[in-house]
């Protein structure tokens, strides 16, 4: 048996933003695509992530008493840099998905970035581990 690399897991194309894209955006494309996480390039390299929480946190304004339309007023005008984490462990195409998902558990990510020779290639999420257990649990021969 072959051992499983990130290739053979992850999601692409990746859904990706700029980095001024607004807030609002995000979160229409997050929404419309039924994800957590997306990436900001620039050119096809990764500057950051932002993920759900990101942009929750980035509400907390409508918690102290906001409107939800003055709230999105405000997303139209609030860039993805300005809230993605721009620290992000990536890992390559050719990455055990073994290393790869004990990188996902042990820092508690919910998708790490695939990269090849700087640009963005694809997202591996904890979803993409899902369906490859669902897959082999419902294949017996596998």
């Amino acid at each position: 048996m072959s051992q499983l690399l990130v290739r053979d897991l992850m999601s692409q194309p990746a859904v990706t933003v700029g980095p001024t894209n607004p807030l609002r955006e995000v979160i229409q494309l997050m929404g419309a695509n039924n994800i957590r996480h997306v990436a900001v390039v620039d050119s096809g390299r990764l500057l950051g992530l932002l993920s759900h929480r990101d942009v929750l946190r980035s509400q907390e304004g409508s918690l102290s008493g906001a409107l939800s339309t003055e709230q999105t007023h405000m997303n139209r005008w609030i860039e993805a840099r300005w809230v993605m984490t721009k620290e992000v462990r990536t890992v390559y195409p050719d990455t055990p998905a073994l290393e790869a998902a004990l990188t996902l558990r042990s820092h508690g990510y919910g998708c790490v970035p695939v990269v090849e020779q700087g640009k963005l290639v694809g997202m591996l999420t904890d979803s993409d581990f899902l369906e490859y257990a669902i897959q082999q649990l419902s294949d017996p021969g596998a």
